[in-house]
């Protein structure tokens, strides 16, 4: 992450936080609100509604932790290299200073003084550069840290609601336009979260992942090989035949076309 998102981490955590935080506190009781096997009473609406509002917030919260971890991942990737190479350039520094100051008859007071400058230049680079990675990896570790905490709220959640029916689990044909392509979606829905696989023919295969709350699917494409390159968005048909909605590349992976429209039909 850059300074901006650094800037920007605390009052994006808030926007999804804060919300969720003073939602909780008005849930019900466990011993109020549970049978005895510890879900939900589903003839208390208010409650469930309240739940899957609660949950909605934790998982929108997660999906902005993939990206901003995303972020971290290359951020720290990009200043280990950077302090791996000025370990080599240190390395080389000493090598010289310890080659050259054994020649005694050749040595002289100013090479030596420029030796010393030059080793001490690249040690402070060095250094610099270890604790920037080490600051790098100290924000991955918290993000990593704080989504593993919020999926185990979220698994909290979910045994406390009804059982319902998981009404996308199934394998769904799908038409990517405007390019025309058809493949295959693999869902499995588990509450509200959705995962499953893809196959849409040139544009590759790979696996998706995402969330379905009050009819609306919220999908992130994961290619086998680009890794995440597009966001899909779509309502499900009341007949729970069909999905309508659109998308958008996080890159121009597309072949240049940067969002469109998906269709999607119930093959069983």
């Amino acid at each position: 992450m850059d300074s901006t998102c650094r800037r920007t981490l605390p009052s994006l955590l808030l926007a999804f936080v804060l919300p969720v935080l003073l939602l909780l506190p008005t849930l019900p009781a466990r011993a109020q609100d549970a049978d005895e096997d510890g879900t939900l009473d589903p003839a208390n609406p208010v409650t469930a509604r309240r739940l899957e509002a609660a949950l909605a917030g934790l998982e929108e919260r997660v999906r902005l932790l993939d990206r901003m971890t995303a972020d971290a991942v290359r951020a720290y990737r990009r200043a280990a290299i950077a302090r791996n190479d000025a370990l080599q350039e240190l390395v080389q520094a000493r090598d010289g200073l310890d080659r050259e100051a054994t020649r005694v008859r050749d040595l002289t007071l100013d090479r030596l003084e420029e030796l010393l400058k030059e080793t001490g230049e690249a040690e402070a680079r060095y250094r610099g550069l270890e604790r920037e990675a080490a600051r790098r990896l100290g924000d991955l570790r918290r993000l990593v840290a704080e989504r593993e905490a919020l999926v185990e709220r979220i698994a909290d959640l979910r045994a406390r609601m009804p059982l319902r029916e998981e009404v996308l689990t199934g394998e769904w044909e799908v038409t990517w336009m405007p390019a025309g392509v058809t493949g295959t979606f693999y869902l499995e829905q588990s509450g509200t979260l959705v995962t499953g696989q893809y196959r849409l023919g040139p544009l590759g295969s790979g696996s998706l992942q995402g969330t379905f709350v009050g009819g609306k699917l919220h999908l992130q494409r994961i290619d086998a090989e680009r890794g995440r390159d597009a966001e899909l968005s779509g309502v499900l048909d009341p007949d729970g035949k069909r999905i309508r909605g659109t998308w958008q590349s996080f890159e121009l992976v597309q072949g240049g076309i940067p969002r469109g429209q998906w269709v999607a039909r119930r093959v069983r």
